[in-house]
């Protein structure tokens, strides 16, 4: 055998080797987004953004105080947009009003269904390994983990897949039911944040 031979017998194996891979591809048969949608989207973007601040200019109000609650458990928020009671946002008062057989339930943390899905631990461990598997560890401590992985439950149980960077409120009975399971320390919390919309 001489030189020759020996490397084309190597580069053989390392083609056979390079392109056996034969497991899931992601994303290899879309289509590029086209730059007139990428115009489009942006249009949506602004839009968005523009009745987000619409409505907080309009909602300051409801900062500090209650007198907005209809279900009796909210709480006090430091932002509008987080001063909301799951009576007054449809996609998450229908989760009430659709408990078979009706019962009379005046709050969404009152649901059966809340304290299974969202404050569960168990429930919210197998939750997080799932999000973890498909974004990354979040570094934060057990009861933050626990949190975002709460809220996303709800928003998840409210409004089925909402797609990427794509954010909903919380009602505030909502987000104090899982605070006060799953407190911080020194009782300091993120709160929520619109997304960004890439020019800032």
């Amino acid at each position: 055998m001489d030189r020759n031979d020996s490397f084309s017998d190597a580069e053989e194996v390392v083609n056979v080797y390079s392109y056996s891979y034969d497991g899931p591809q992601p994303y290899n048969y879309e289509p590029v987004m086209q730059p007139r949608e990428q115009g489009q989207a942006r249009i949506r973007q602004v839009g968005q953004r523009r009745q987000i601040e619409l409505w907080c200019e309009e909602n300051q109000w409801r900062t500090g105080q209650v007198s907005w609650c209809l279900c009796g458990k909210c709480v006090p928020m430091v932002t509008a947009e987080e001063s909301q009671c799951c009576r007054e946002l449809d996609a998450y008062w229908a989760l009430v009003e659709n408990i078979t057989p009706r019962l009379q339930v005046q709050c969404l943390t009152l649901h059966p269904g809340f304290e299974a899905c969202c404050l569960n631990p168990y429930v919210l461990q197998i939750a997080y390994m799932h999000f973890r598997q498909e974004h990354g560890p979040l570094h934060a401590s057990r009861n933050e983990q626990y949190r975002y992985t709460a809220y996303r439950q709800v928003v998840r149980w409210a409004y089925g897949v909402l797609g990427r960077h794509i954010r909903k409120p919380l009602p505030a009975c909502v987000v104090s039911a899982i605070r006060s399971q799953f407190p911080e320390e020194g009782g300091l919390y993120k709160g929520f944040e619109w997304p960004h919309f890439g020019d800032e």
